[in-house]
């Protein structure tokens, strides 16, 4: 699927996305999910509107805990993989308490899934754990004056880390994009269909060391699970289904934004 951008120097991250997207067409594969991390315009919510449209996402501008179960779990059942969020700040400028029971209710269903749920007074149940992959973006600074707590709820554990900044050679260039009005160009976005891949035992060890070697702020093993998902998920945007030394490759390569480092573009 083509689609037009006026986004330029970020095509990794546009790419991170759609791998993280990608996630949601394994079979017998919990789909990623990824909290996108950059100052104040750079840029965040325009790369998720790029996936906006997507039959796969539910693009979320705002979020309760009681929409999340009342409205957005039952899309999950007819087949939706992720809540796109461009703004997680909205949700989180709500009352501490609904902010709180929103974040809670999206660590369970990125999780352990929506079963049995019981709140405000009312419970509903789902015939299975409903489960699906959330895309956020927010500010360093939101995120920093965040970041303890959702270390000790784990939330920060369930999502991959994605930071990045700008370089002024790169900031040059986005002005100069600016003064010519925008000229949009084709990008290309990888759908896919639900389908299983197979990791050959000698990647899948390579997964494991290139998880190991990562700082993971516990076990690793969630971090572990999420590389193999994104590798699997690399096979399926080249278009196969059994992984290959290039997948892991270039996870690899994108690892450099999988952190807290900001790497500069």
């Amino acid at each position: 699927m083509k689609l037009s951008t006026r986004l330029i120097g970020v095509d990794d991250l546009v790419k991170l996305v759609n791998l993280v997207l990608l996630t949601g067409r394994l079979k017998n594969v919990k789909p990623v999910s990824l909290l996108l991390i950059g100052d104040t315009e750079t840029g965040k919510t325009e790369i998720l509107e790029v996936f906006m449209n997507l039959r796969s996402v539910i693009w979320a501008n705002d979020l309760s805990a009681k929409i999340i179960v009342d409205e957005v779990a039952p899309q999950v059942e007819k087949g939706k993989t992720h809540i796109l969020i461009p703004d997680l700040l909205k949700i989180l400028s709500h009352q501490k308490v609904v902010a709180r029971n929103t974040i809670t209710m999206l660590n369970s269903i990125m999780e352990e899934g929506l079963k049995n749920v019981m709140f405000y007074g009312t419970q509903k149940e789902f015939k299975q754990p409903v489960r699906c992959g959330v895309i956020a973006a927010i500010t360093r600074a939101a995120f920093r004056a965040r970041e303890q707590h959702w270390k000790g709820i784990g939330f920060v554990g369930r999502c991959i880390l994605v930071s990045f900044s700008y370089s002024d050679a790169t900031k040059l260039k986005i002005h100069e994009h600016i003064r010519k009005n925008f000229p949009a160009k084709m990008i290309e976005i990888i759908t896919g269909r639900p389908t299983r891949v197979e990791i050959p035992a000698k990647i899948a060890r390579r997964v494991q060391d290139l998880a190991m070697a990562e700082t993971p702020f516990s076990t690793g093993f969630r971090l572990h699970k999420q590389l193999r998902s994104l590798v699997q998920a690399h096979a399926l945007y080249r278009g196969d289904t059994k992984v290959k030394m290039e997948d892991l490759e270039e996870i690899k390569r994108l690892s450099k934004y999988m952190n807290l480092d900001f790497h500069q573009i």
